[in-house]
C-alpha cells in the first residue's frame, strides 16, 4: 500500500534479498572513485530514533521504510552513503550532535566524560543494530520549531502536496496569505538551504560530490548545493506527480520561477512518469523565459548550464516482497481472511468462496476510495446477486486527520461503506475494512485477491499495483487508473479507468470478475514480466547511469517510457 511521500513506495525489504550487480558496481567505482561517497539529501532519514523510558538506555533505533530507503540504504552494504536528513522525532534531536561526531571523524570530538562516550557508543550499536554491515553516516539536521512548522506543516503539506495531487477546489484555494508568505520564506526557503548546507558540510572537502536530493520537501536545496560547491553532481527525483503549467500558475511568480530555478540548479531532475517529465518541462518554458527547451532530447539550457529531465518510475524489490509475503505474520492474516472468507454463506449454485475485490490505501482524498466504493454500489445495484458472492477487502488507514479535508473525506467514506453494508452481520456485509497500518495485512488480503483496485485521482507511482501482481496467488485482475503513475507501465494488461467515471468503473468491475481463468492468467504473467524486469534495481541503475554520463559529458541514455495508457476500448456514451 501506498504511504507518504515519499514514502511513496517498498515497504519491507528481507535483510539480504538486494545484491550489487556488477554494473552497478562499475557506475559507483566510476561516480565515487577511491574515497569518494554518495550523498543522499531527504525529509526523513533511514533511521527513525525514539525516546523510550521502558528500554534501559532510554532510547532505540528502527529502520525507516519506503522504496528510497530500501533502494538507497542498501548502497551502503557496497559504497560509502552519507544521508543528510531533517531530524523529526525528539529521540532523532537528541542523538543528531552524536550523529554529527560519528559522522566527522576528524572532527573536534565530544566533551571527553564518560556518559558522553557511553552515548556514543550506544548511537553507534543502534546504527549497526538497524543497518547491520553498511558504511553509512547519519546527520540529522534539527531545524527550529517555526521553521520547520512553516517548511514542513504549512508549505510541503498541505500547499505543495495539494497542489501537486489537484486536490484544490481552485475557486476556495489555496489562499497565498501573509501567514503562507511567511511560511515560505522563514519556514520552506530556510529549512532547505539548511539541510543543503548540512549535506554540503558532510561532504567535506570532497572533489565533485555527487548528490541525490529527494522530492517536494527541497525543490530549493539544489540551488544552495550549487551555489555552494558549484562542480557538485546533483539529481532532484520528485516522487509525486508533477502536475500542468496551468495548475502552477495559481502560486506567485516568485514562488513558483523559485521552484523551478531551484530544480534547475541540478543536473538530472528526475520524475516518475513521461507525462510528469512533459508537465516539468512545460512549467519551466512558461515560468522560466530565459529557459531554452529542447523538448526531444528533455535538454533544458539556462545560464550556461545543460540541465537533463529523465524518467524514473519507482518499484519493488520482487525478492525481499516474495520473502515478506510468506513470513509469518503474512501467513497469520492469510489464514484468517480465508477462514473469514469460509463461512461466507454462498449462494445456490455460486461459488464455494466468494471472489475478492483488494483495495490498500490511505483514507485521503487523491487515492479516490470513496468513488471506488461508490462505483461497488453501483454494480451491486445492477447485479445484486454478487452481494453473495463479492466481499471487496478495503486495508485503509486515515492519514492528516488534523487537516480539514481529510477528516472530512474520511467521513463521507466511513458514511458509503456503512450505506453499502446496511445492518447485516459482519461476515455477511459485502465491504469489510482492515487497519491499514498493519502492512502485513496489505499483502495478505492482496495474495488473495481476484481483482485489485487502484483508482487514484492522480499519483506519483502507487506501488500496490506492482505488488499486488506479484504476490496475487488468484491471478488477480488489476483495475488502474491511468492518472495512476504505474500505468504508464502497467496499463497494456490492466483494465484501465478514468478516476471519475464510477458507471465506468462499475462496468470494468464486473468485466474483472467475470474474466475467464486463461486472459486473467496471461495478463498477471505479463504483468509479473514487467515489474520484475524493471524493479528497484532498474531504478537506481538507471539513475547512476545517467549521472556517470553527465560527468562524462555524454547524453544520458534513459530513454521515454512506453505510453499504453490511451488503448482503445468500446465507447460507454454514444
Amino acid at each position: 500500500m501506498s504511504t507518504q511521500p515519499r514514502q511513496h513506495h517498498v515497504r519491507w525489504a528481507g535483510e539480504d534479498t538486494l545484491r550489487m550487480p556488477p554494473d552497478r558496481a562499475a557506475l559507483l567505482a566510476d561516480l565515487l572513485g577511491k574515497n569518494g561517497r554518495l550523498h543522499v539529501v531527504s525529509n526523513r532519514g533511514p533511521i527513525t530514533f525514539e525516546l523510550d523510558p521502558d528500554v534501559p538506555a532510554g532510547l532505540t533505533a528502527g529502520r525507516g521504510a519506503g522504496g528510497l530507503v530500501t533502494a538507497l540504504v542498501e548502497l551502503g552494504r557496497h559504497a560509502p552513503v552519507s544521508w543528510t536528513a531533517a531530524a523529526l522525532t525528539e529521540g532523532d534531536k537528541t542523538v543528531s550532535r552524536f550523529l554529527q561526531e560519528l559522522g566527522d571523524p576528524a572532527g573536534p570530538g565530544g566533551n571527553g566524560s564518560a556518559d558522553h562516550a557511553a552515548t556514543l557508543a550506544l548511537v553507534r550499536a543502534l546504527i549497526e543494530g538497524a543497518l547491520p554491515h553498511h558504511d553509512v553516516r547519519l546527520r540529522y539536521e534539527v531545524l527550529p520549531e517555526d521553521v520547520f512548522d512553516g517548511y514542513y506543516r504549512v508549505v510541503a503539506n498541505p500547499l505543495l502536496w495539494f497542489l501537486q495531487h489537484q486536490m484544490y477546489a481552485l475557486p476556495l484555494a489555496p489562499n497565498i496569505d501573509s501567514t503562507m508568505v511567511a511560511a515560505w520564506r522563514q519556514g520552506y526557503r530556510a529549512a532547505n538551504e539548511r539541510l543543503a548546507e548540512a549535506a554540503v558540510a558532510a561532504a567535506g572537502g570532497a572533489e565533485r560530490p555527487l548528490f541525490l536530493v529527494q522530492d517536494y520537501h527541497l525543490y530549493l536545496a539544489p540551488a544552495r548545493i550549487r551555489e555552494l560547491l558549484p562542480d557538485a553532481s546533483i539529481l532532484h527525483f520528485t516522487h509525486i506527480p508533477w502536475p500542468p503549467d496551468s495548475i502552477w500558475q495559481v502560486l506567485p511568480q516568485g514562488m513558483r520561477r523559485a521552484i523551478c530555478e531551484g530544480l534547475l540548479a541540478s543536473d538530472i531532475v528526475g520524475l516518475q512518469t513521461d507525462r510528469y517529465a512533459n508537465h516539468f518541462m512545460d512549467t519551466v518554458a512558461s515560468f522560466v523565459r530565459d529557459a531554452r527547451i529542447d523538448p526531444d532530447s528533455r535538454l533544458i539550457r539556462w545560464r550556461d548550464r545543460r540541465v537533463r529531465v529523465r524518467t524514473y518510475p519507482i518499484s519493488v524489490d520482487p525478492d525481499g516482497l516474495a520473502e515478506f509475503a510468506r513470513s509469518a505474520p503474512v501467513e497469520e492474516r492469510v489464514a484468517r481472511l480465508r477462514g473469514r472468507l469460509q463461512r461466507v454463506r454462498p449462494t445456490s449454485g455460486g461459488p464455494d468462496a466468494p471472489l475478492v475485490i483488494v483495495r490498500a490505501d490511505r483514507i485521503e482524498p487523491s487515492k479516490n476510495v470513496l468513488r471506488g466504493f461508490v462505483a461497488f454500489e453501483a454494480l451491486l445495484v445492477k447485479r445484486p446477486e454478487l452481494r453473495q458472492r463479492v466481499r471487496f477487502v478495503a486495508v485503509q488507514a486515515p492519514t492528516r486527520t488534523s487537516i480539514p479535508e481529510y477528516a472530512h473525506y474520511a467521513a463521507a467514506v466511513r458514511e458509503v461503506v456503512a450505506r453499502i453494508n446496511g445492518l447485516a452481520e459482519p461476515d455477511d456485509q459485502p465491504i469489510w475494512i482492515y487497519d491499514g497500518s498493519d502492512y502485513a495485512m496489505a499483502i495478505a488480503a492482496l495474495r488473495l485477491a481476484d481483482v485489485v483496485m487502484v483508482n487514484p485521482v492522480v499519483d506519483g507511482m502507487n506501488l500496490v499495483a506492482k505488488e499486488a501482481v506479484l504476490v496475487g496467488e488468484r491471478d488477480p485482475v488489476l483495475l488502474l487508473s491511468e492518472t495512476a503513475g504505474a500505468a504508464e507501465q502497467l496499463a497494456a494488461d490492466s483494465l484501465i479507468v478514468a478516476p471519475a467515471d464510477v458507471a465506468g468503473t462499475a462496468d470494468q468491475l464486473e468485466r474483472a470478475l467475470l474474466m475467464p481463468a486463461d486472459e486473467r492468467r496471461a495478463r498477471t504473467r505479463r504483468l509479473r514480466y514487467a515489474v520484475r524486469e524493471q524493479d528497484i534495481e532498474w531504478w537506481l541503475t538507471r539513475q547512476l547511469r545517467d549521472l556517470a554520463a553527465v560527468r562524462r559529458g555524454e547524453h544520458p541514455p534513459s530513454r521515454r517510457l512506453r505510453d499504453t495508457v490511451r488503448r482503445i476500448e468500446e465507447p460507454l456514451l454514444s
